[in-house]
């Protein structure tokens, strides 16, 4: 069990001991100075088993129920409610005890869902400080800043904080804030926080930003609704919490945070989660802070993102809860806040320092909210699998109890790149009792030796041999508690005979350790454990620290042959021996995992459902077969898949039979090497005009970073340092644009890891290409034919025989191009091809490219067609004063548009009159020459989109 002056006071320890922090007053500054102890009133709950409300239920009527049977429901178990029972959920008072009436209410067929109204209490108090820490130091774990610089806006996410109100007025909330709720009364509905634990959480969350005074909240500039759900004495009962959920969903939340918990489930509270989760809304609830594996609700709920605290710096504190239920892990010891004001000596400014998972719980919730705000869209489940998949591991690799998916980032959970995972101690070799470590005790007499429980879950395994029947005392003396630590040693002894059956049990004896009225934390850490062993038989001794922290500081076990014994107790332990030993990194990527059971087992219980092999990191089955030995009684768990470099893997345990029933549940981590990445598999280029088209295959491996692709316009590949950045993602293809034509491109790719090994080099290479497009004529007469020529060469003039080229044609008059003919070159890299073009027509080719070479284009070429124009001149002699006829006909046809007779005089032509064809194309003139002598005429057709000027034969008339 964890110590924590805040986690005394729940326990009835004296107030006066207790502390959450204050910041003095120095003159009007308002600046922080010494912080003294001060603590509003808390209550102690228990960390064993929930409470609920004497001779009260909560009950949730089927839809289809109606009001008379709802009604009739309640009358039937000797009950009442003030609440209408057509509500989402009614509280139902009777004279029988509560779990009685429980059981009456669940026989009714109109009732969908039941529970005990449990209490639930704040999972942090404010605490005295020994540190004094700065917002700068646990945001930086999280990566808060580095996030603001993506985002410093919450938008619309309003994140609704259900615990004990507001200081509504706080000069650092004001205008934070939208209208709020309380659950707890009818006749108050103002959400006053009469005990702090509210402005604390919520201020993390909302304290205004960059406003000059006091602390920043991680949302920077967020909307928050303050929801009142628990009283002045810290806790509060699941039927106000439930109203308080459905009101905030009702009211626009779309982040909730819930910094409460407690044992008990309560299918009516889930309910009420369910409910806002279905209706887009993302709830974050605090781990709890028992320092066990006690399971804390609506922690322990699959919807909701459940945060377990660490210290500043990314380790977990030994008050926080853990187990399997745990998702992500923030801060959680000396988190600087906003303090209730009415709560604060007039000597103290309003700003307090919290510790416990409450406060771990409102970092996750506004970087939850900043998340929302840039991908609007995203569901609940997808913010939570964005803050889970992308948070930095601790701990235990992989998925683990005490972080979970690991140390929330809000950087990279809105975009940014990633950083390094947290370090982890290396294993002690002293996992397994297979690797006990040997402690010779004397007849009479004693032996000490000492370790460290440098892991989270770390269990150190020791053996005595014994000669004859004797009677051990087995003590554990840890390290002094101290209060000023995140984590200290709460010691557990497990003590076994060969056969790994259990001769004994202890767990720390806190509260009856004594306690320094000095300090309110208790003066040592000592457990003992009495056993007897037989003779010729070796004992086991498994110490372990039970709050699940890791601590560096020593502790001694002294084994000594005294005492009288005791009665066994305890479970069994259910393996001998694991490999890779558990917590070890660096097992080779051939490695095949085994278990040895501790005794016989039924060897057809033993098989790949209840021996498994999961990744680690997502939690997925890896594929493996699994070989039984009966013999010695050894599973092998070959894999089916290659195993991943750098990634945990955890060998699971569960539904053996064996010890006259089912074995208990074991589990082991391993990590294997971090190897260099693979080279890029089939790296290649294809070519297209101006751009090319990459591919790859990223080798298998555990902790991709990125593939690098750079290009150089030479045949000398690049370095990873020099040429141009082509690429740098997670993908395998990419298209590179604006390249240049008649240009030959080297691309080279390296496959870099996280920890920052980098592959060797892979490349590949297109060659420039250069083409041409000739015509023979550049104008025809419409119905005329042209050639068009062209050729494909490498820039160094080599040609390819069987290229294909592909001619395109479009109007002159549009900007669309459609394939006229696809070509193949010739041994000289030509090609050549006959066009008859009905108008004026834009002409080029191009090579598309293929896996070796660049594509290209050539230039344009524009082909002018020319319409025909006939010419008819009857009479060709006329009397002067009379008439004569020129006509013909224009194709294509014109019709509509004008021709033009043009007459020759003075050197030039000059347009007399217009007429326009008919559809057929056919035009006449009449003349009437005006002198005598010889006059030449011609008909002139001015040019269109689509085709050139053109001009008819030059006619002459004769005048007389």
């Amino acid at each position: 069990m964890s110590f924590r002056p805040a986690l005394l006071l729940r326990l009835g320890l004296p107030a006066a001991l207790v502390a959450g922090s204050l910041i003095v007053l120095t003159g009007s500054s308002g600046s922080a100075a010494q912080p003294r102890p001060f603590h509003p009133p808390f209550t102690a709950h228990p960390s064993a088993k929930g409470e609920f409300e004497p001779n009260t239920v909560m009950v949730k009527f089927k839809p289809k129920a109606t009001t008379a049977a709802r009604r009739s429901a309640v009358a039937k178990v000797g009950g009442s409610t003030e609440d209408s029972v057509v509500s989402d959920f009614v509280k139902v008072t009777g004279k029988l005890s509560a779990p009685e009436l429980l059981k009456k209410v669940e026989a009714d067929p109109n009732v969908e869902l039941a529970s005990l109204n449990y209490k639930r209490y704040v999972s942090a108090v404010p605490n005295d400080t020994y540190y004094n820490s700065d917002q700068k130091t646990y945001l930086n774990t999280t990566r808060v800043p580095a996030a603001w610089d993506l985002s410093k806006s919450t938008g619309n996410q309003i994140v609704a904080v259900l615990d004990t109100g507001v200081d509504a007025g706080h000069p650092d909330l004001v205008g934070h804030l939208v209208p709020g709720y309380n659950a707890t009364s009818s006749t108050r509905p103002n959400p006053v926080d009469d005990n702090g634990h509210g402005t604390m959480t919520l201020g993390i969350i909302a304290a205004g930003a960059n406003n000059g005074i006091g602390v920043a909240g991680v949302g920077w500039n967020v909307k928050a609704m303050p929801v009142k759900v628990m009283g002045a004495n810290g806790s509060g009962y699941d039927a106000d919490i439930a109203e308080g959920i459905n009101w905030a969903v009702a009211h626009g939340a779309k982040v909730i945070n819930m910094s409460l918990g407690g044992p008990g489930d309560n299918s009516v509270l889930h309910n009420a989660v369910t409910n806002a989760v279905n209706k887009g809304v993302v709830v974050v609830v605090a781990a709890g802070n028992d320092g066990t594996d006690v399971v804390q609700y609506p922690a322990a709920y699959p919807d909701v993102i459940a945060v377990a605290a660490t210290n500043p710096g990314g380790v977990k504190t030994d008050f926080s809860s853990y187990g399997d239920w745990v998702d992500v892990a923030a801060p959680g010891w000396n988190i600087l806040t906003t303090g209730a004001r009415s709560l604060t000596p007039p000597e103290f400014a309003p700003y307090w320092y919290c510790t416990g998972t409450s406060c771990s719980a409102p970092i996750v919730a506004g970087i939850a909210a900043l998340v929302r705000n840039k991908w609007p869209t995203l569901t609940p489940a997808q913010v939570a699998q964005r803050l889970e998949v992308l948070a930095r591991d601790a701990g235990p690799r992989g998925i683990d109890p005490y972080y979970g998916h690991g140390i929330v980032d809000a950087y990279a959970a809105l975009g940014g790149r990633f950083a390094p995972d947290f370090p982890v101690n290396p294993e002690d070799n002293l996992d397994q009792p297979s690797r006990s470590f040997p402690v010779a005790v004397p007849v009479a007499g004693s032996k000490t030796t000492s370790s460290t429980i440098s892991v989270e879950g770390d269990v150190d395994w020791y053996q005595v041999t014994s000669a004859t029947n004797r009677n051990l005392k087995v003590s554990v003396t840890g390290p002094l508690f101290s209060c000023a630590f995140a984590e200290n040693f709460g010691p557990r002894i497990d003590v076994y005979n060969s056969s790994l059956l259990s001769l004994g049990h202890a767990v720390n004896p806190y509260p009856s350790t004594p306690i320094d009225p000095a300090t309110g934390c208790p003066q040592a850490t000592n457990l003992t454990a009495t056993v007897n062993v037989s003779a010729n038989d070796t004992t086991y001794i498994a110490v372990r620290n039970d709050n699940g922290s890791r601590d560096t500081r020593k502790y001694t076990l002294t084994v000594s042959e005294e005492g009288a014994g005791s009665t066994p107790t305890g479970t069994a332990y259910p393996v001998a021996d694991v490999k890779p030993n558990d917590l070890s990194a660096n097992a080779v990527l051939t490695t095949t995992p085994i278990v040895m059971f501790a005794r016989d087992v039924v060897a057809a219980s033993v098989n790949p459902t209840t021996v498994r092999l999961l990744n680690g990191r997502t939690g997925s089955s890896v594929g493996a077969t699994v070989a039984f030995d009966a013999g010695t009684r050894l599973a092998t768990l070959k894999p089916t898949v290659p195993l991943l470099d750098n990634t945990p893997y955890r060998i699971v345990v569960s539904g053996v039979q064996g010890d006259g029933g089912t074995i208990a549940p074991f589990t082991s981590v391993f990590s294997t090497v971090d190897q260099t990445p693979s080279a890029a598999g089939s790296f290649d280029a294809t070519g297209a005009y101006l751009a090319a088209n990459l591919a790859w295959k990223i080798p298998p491996t555990g902790d991709l970073d990125q593939v690098i692709v750079r290009r150089n316009p030479i045949s000398k590949p690049p370095t990873a340092a020099t040429g141009t950045l082509v690429y740098a993602g997670t993908g395998s293809a990419v298209k590179n644009t604006g390249l240049l034509q008649g240009v030959t491109y080297t691309y080279a790719a390296w496959v870099k890891d996280r920890g920052g090994k980098t592959s060797p080099i892979a490349t590949t290479q297109l060659f420039g290409m250069k083409t041409g497009i000739s015509t023979t004529s550049t104008l025809i007469n419409y119905g005329g034919s042209i050639t068009l020529r062209g050729s494909t060469l490498r820039i160094d003039n080599k040609a390819y025989a069987g290229l294909p080229t592909n001619l395109y044609v479009r109007p002159k008059n549009s900007t669309k191009f459609t394939l006229l003919a696809a070509l193949k070159t010739s041994s000289t890299g030509t090609v050549s091809y006959t066009y008859k073009p009905a108008v004026s027509s834009v002409y080029m080719m191009t090579f598309p490219g293929n896996a070796d070479l660049m594509g290209t284009r050539t230039p344009d070429v524009t082909v002018q067609v020319a319409p025909t124009i006939s010419a008819t001149l009857a009479p060709t002699a006329v009397k002067l004063g009379k008439t004569t006829a020129i006509s013909g006909y224009i194709a294509p046809a014109h019709a509509g548009q004008p021709l033009y007779l043009q007459q020759y005089g003075n050197k030039v032509w000059k347009s007399i009159a217009s007429v326009k064809p008919i559809s057929s194309g056919k035009y006449a003139f009449g003349i009437r020459p005006a002198v005598r002598g010889q006059i030449a005429y011609r008909i002139w057709f001015p040019g269109d989109a689509d085709h050139a000027q053109a001009f008819s034969a030059n006619k002459i008339v004769t005048i007389s």
